[in-house]
């Protein structure tokens, strides 16, 4: 049975109130509070872009037109990028890809969901994909301070694994001339 407009409106702005304060405590860096109002905003607003409407909008991203994504494709895309920036700073960098990744097919337009991804790839340790993902964001916005930051926190893991891998091989030597 299919929702009245009344009651896709209350589930909406239900789902509206936990974002809002799930920002709430993300500014007050509760993050693992933050996280809980974020799902249930999801749990409110998943399904509300179930209609016959969002069928005929093409399901491949690189289809897909800005202006074709939905409000609430858009709601849920800030949702999961918001859920994704919690679990950064949790240092949670295997959810916090996942969140990017389903912000950004909720919404692949979402710059700051590609953002949370290439943080949650940094994190991993994934720094190919990360600085390839920042090369693209870069294009539009090459004086972003957050974008400069993260570059410099590839080039320090780069070095850290450069300088791992030094020892090692250095060690291995030591032990053929022994």
């Amino acid at each position: 049975m299919a929702s009245s407009p009344e009651d896709i409106e209350a589930k909406r702005t239900q789902g509206m109130k936990h974002k809002d304060e799930g920002n709430t405590h993300f500014k007050a860096e509760r993050f693992q509070e933050a996280l809980r109002e974020y799902y249930n905003a999801l749990l409110h607003l998943r399904g509300l872009n179930a209609d016959a409407m969002s069928t005929a909008i093409p399901t491949n991203p690189e289809d897909m037109k800005e202006e074709e994504v939905t409000e609430p494709s858009k709601d849920l895309s800030v949702i999961q990028t918001n859920m994704a920036a919690c679990h950064v700073r949790l240092n949670r960098p295997t959810r916090a890809i996942e969140c990017a990744q389903e912000a950004l097919k909720a919404n692949p337009f979402n710059k700051k969901a590609k953002f949370r991804l290439v943080q949650g790839y940094v994190r991993e340790g994934s720094l190919i994909k990360a600085a390839k993902l920042l090369d693209e964001l870069e294009k539009d916005s090459p004086k972003d301070t957050a974008f400069a930051a993260e570059r410099r926190n590839i080039a320090a893991k780069e070095a850290e694994a450069e300088k791992k891998q030094r020892k090692e091989l250095a060690g291995m030597f030591d032990r053929a001339n022994k």
